[in-house]
């Protein structure tokens, strides 16, 4: 966007710099998924759906980036879009990323994936 307006210039993208790399998650606490495990699966399954019509169906997705974001459309048809497949990320990803936070000193050791990450509520995988 700052491209765009004159304001920048891209030398690098982020995705080049560290390919894959993840930049969010969702979080639910332990009590919220005791209490409402059909509601975060029904979430979970609108998500995925969501991610499913964005990979087959980009440009005319990318028409409601203005509306709730409030950028600019031509912003919003050349801005980066992940991609998204159904809601699991690699586990190689995922422990390249710790190590990264291990060398800059964020993070003590690695933390085995099961111990930070469940998929069970995720729809089931279509093969």
């Amino acid at each position: 966007m700052l491209e765009m307006h004159g304001a920048s210039r891209l030398l690098i993208s982020f995705n080049d710099a560290i390919p894959g790399y993840i930049f969010s998650g969702l979080f639910f606490t332990d009590t919220y998924l005791k209490a409402h495990p059909q509601n975060v699966r029904a979430f979970l399954r609108g998500l995925v759906k969501a991610f499913d019509y964005i990979k087959h169906n980009e440009r005319h997705a990318r028409k409601w980036i203005p509306k709730y974001t409030g950028v600019e459309m031509q912003v919003a048809m050349k801005s980066a879009l992940r991609h998204f497949e159904d809601g699991r990320e690699p586990e190689q990803q995922i422990y390249k990323q710790q190590d990264i936070m291990i060398n800059i000193g964020r993070l003590p050791k690695r933390i085995p994936i099961e111990k930070i990450v469940d998929y069970s509520y995720l729809p089931v995988r279509k093969e």
